[in-house]
């Protein structure tokens, strides 16, 4: 048999391994091999992060059963794009089930894999409740300590299960916006680009998972939509962790057209942005040489925050754009204000919406908020509430130490009540406040105070704007409600148990009344929180910052006996002088006060509170005595404190991202204990 050239190259081929099909037409066709394929020694995981707004710049880590992360130490990190949107490799001989993270300065959230093959992983406020169910603490964070610990905790089984769980809970809000997207496996991202389905879902959800231990969350879920003023959200809470406690219900039905609009996100981001290229500018290109009000405003970038392009049309609380009154950055020499981290909060009754926004200036960290408008050209811009008299509601939670009786200390949380006295409200005489269970509470002017504080049943005024709910001493021998025993501050009637306080919503709605005289009502405003006081429990796991041993030591030795009860007294050089610590997870304070009493007559005192703003990288801060009005005489002449004074107390503030208060109240006087 004869080969042609061809063939006899091809038959030399052969014999380097290369198959050819050539023979003679007579010959049967030889056999072809099946190419070789590498068997796969990876897998891909990807997703999107997004919390209603993608998460972009977040990073990913992914950590499996064994403890091993990926990236692992010293390889490059994973990083969300502007989109959210992340891509990872691993081998296969990395050990499911998987836990994902993926954080963004203060934001953490975390997600699941179960299988080692290629999966889609979203990593959202809905997977991070899908973990809260899956943890043995109900807490996300700890799900992968937990999990390498006790490999039973997850699944396949136990994933599909909380997945079902929670989509029956949030069923009527994915039905509203025309969304079956599983929320862990399945592919968002176009929702998210555009706004739409899965992605309006996460902006109208609500969803605060708050350890009450080290083995135990409470969770609350609502959603986020426009309701008339003074409406109530409804709350689905129940508990995680040790004792978890399924929902008791789904969500009730949503109504589309009260949700807010697709793509809102975009819009908060262009919104913050162009704020954001206001502040960028020199003070002489912002506004005229000097200006200090509206009309001073030159550039367009800063006039294109507001709406109709006219800073004269904001007001907000009392507030008007000028150099001492809103936006009075606008005005200063600072410049590189950075506005952030945006996302919607609810729709007020008008249709504006409210939106948080995290503000970064001068290496100071600030969470705000602010009631905005879609403009006649679909732009975002900002408005305000439109009241004419300031105030304002937030959940708040204080840690009471008496330095002299240490015995005495105790928890409280609750609501504070603001109404500062302020130009804005001259001719107010007091104002009545509707809690969302319908109890009123009264608010009076105090010539020496900063504020409306709290009026008692028996027209006593009191020291304090803070309504404390739930209460309870650190001593936990002594089960007696403090409110028998700390007389001269403010507390509910009813002890709040920890029920009492889960059950309010944390975006209620309290009514503000404004009287010009005992029976007059000038305006009627509504304000609404972002988050419920904390639980006596919760507050427990949340460390505060503090005063130096070395201070309180000094502060105590101090504290003289006088007619009016234990109480340190003032220095009279013009300002108090105050050093803390910030413990590692807890909030750096961004303002001190202090509390104390001055002489108004041969028997009578009157309280004042005296306090500054701080940077969040601040450790030490100075008070200055400052004077209330004609009728305050706690500051003499020269502007130092009156040798007749004394005070009851200094306390450090801060608040977190979600809009929570909290303050560590060092007091400076003893009560008689229950």
């Amino acid at each position: 048999m004869k080969y042609s050239s061809a063939c006899k190259i091809a038959a030399s081929l052969l014999l380097a391994g290369v198959l050819s099909a050539c023979g003679s037409s007579n010959d049967p066709a030889p056999e072809t091999a099946a190419p070789v394929v590498a068997a796969p020694t990876t897998f891909a995981v990807s997703g999107t992060a997004a919390t209603g707004a993608a998460l972009d710049g977040a990073t990913i880590t992914i950590t499996g059963s064994d403890g091993k992360t990926y990236p692992a130490a010293g390889e490059a990190p994973i990083v969300t794009g502007t989109d959210g949107s992340y891509t990872i490799t691993l081998p296969l001989t990395a050990k499911p089930p998987f836990v994902v993270t993926a954080v963004r300065s203060d934001i953490s959230l975390v997600s699941v894999i179960a299988e080692a093959k290629d999966s889609t992983a979203n990593v959202t406020p809905v997977t991070n409740l899908i973990a809260s169910r899956l943890s043995s603490s109900g807490d996300p964070a700890k799900l992968a300590a937990e999990f390498l610990a006790d490999p039973t905790l997850l699944d396949l089984a136990k994933i599909t299960a909380s997945v079902a769980e929670v989509v029956k809970l949030i069923q009527p809000l994915m039905d509203a916006v025309g969304d079956s997207t599983n929320p862990l496996s399945g592919n968002i991202q176009l929702a998210v680009t555009n706004g739409t389905g899965a992605d309006k879902m996460l902006d109208s959800l609500s969803i605060s998972i708050v350890p009450s231990s080290d083995k135990t969350v409470n969770i609350a879920v609502s959603v986020k939509q426009q309701q008339a003023e003074g409406a109530q959200p409804v709350v689905i809470a129940f508990s995680g962790g040790t004792g978890a406690t399924a929902p008791a219900a789904t969500l009730p039905t949503v109504v589309a057209t009260d949700l807010v609009d697709s793509g809102n996100a975009v819009l908060i981001a262009d919104l913050l942005k162009r704020m954001t290229a206001c502040y960028a500018l020199p003070q002489a290109d912002r506004v005229v040489s000097g200006g200090t009000v509206v009309v001073d405003i030159k550039a367009t970038a800063c006039k294109d925050m507001f709406v109709g392009n006219d800073a004269a049309n904001y007001l907000n609380s009392g507030a008007k754009v000028s150099s001492t009154g809103a936006f009075a950055g606008l005005f200063g020499t600072g410049t590189g204000a950075t506005f952030d981290l945006g996302s919607y909060e609810f729709t007020r009754g008008n249709g504006d919406w409210v939106i948080a926004y995290r503000l970064t200036a001068s290496g100071n960290v600030s969470y705000n908020t602010l009631a905005v408008r879609v403009d006649t050209d679909k732009k975002l811009r900002v408005i305000g509430n439109q009241y004419k008299y300031n105030g304002g509601v937030n959940a708040y939670q204080q840690v009471r130490n008496f330095v002299a009786q240490p015995a005495a200390d105790y928890y409280s949380t609750g609501y504070n009540l603001t109404v500062n006295n302020t130009a804005d409200v001259a001719d107010i005489v007091k104002v009545v406040v509707t809690s969302p269970s319908g109890k009123t509470l009264l608010l009076k002017r105090s010539a020496a105070s900063s504020y409306f504080p709290i009026v008692k049943s028996d027209n006593t005024i009191t020291g304090t704007s803070f309504v404390r709910l739930a209460r309870q001493f650190l001593d936990t021998a002594n089960t007696g409600d403090p409110a028998l025993a700390d007389l001269g501050t403010f507390f509910s009637t009813d002890r709040y148990a920890a029920a009492d306080i889960i059950a309010i919503p944390a975006q209620a709605r309290w009514k503000f009344e404004y009287f010009t005289d005992e029976t007059t009502i000038d305006a009627t405003q509504y304000y609404t929180t972002r988050a419920r006081a904390m639980t006596i429990a919760e507050l427990q796991t949340q460390p505060l910052a503090n005063l130096p041993a070395a201070d309180i030591a000094e502060a105590k030795s101090s504290i003289v006996s006088n007619t009016a009860g234990t109480t340190w007294w003032l220095p009279v050089d013009g300002t108090v002088d105050v050093d803390w610590e910030v413990p590692t997870g807890a909030l750096a304070p961004t303002s001190i006060q202090v509390y104390g009493n001055y002489v108004t007559g041969p028997t009578t005192r009157s309280g004042f509170n005296d306090k500054t703003g701080v940077k969040s990288t601040d450790r030490k801060g100075t008070i200055p005595c400052s004077n209330g009005g004609s009728g305050d005489t706690h500051c003499d002449s020269a502007g130092n404190y009156a040798t007749s004074d004394h005070f009851n107390g200094i306390h450090l503030w801060a608040q977190d991202a979600t809009g929570r208060d909290f303050a560590h109240f060092y007091a400076f006087y003893k009560i008689t204990l229950p």
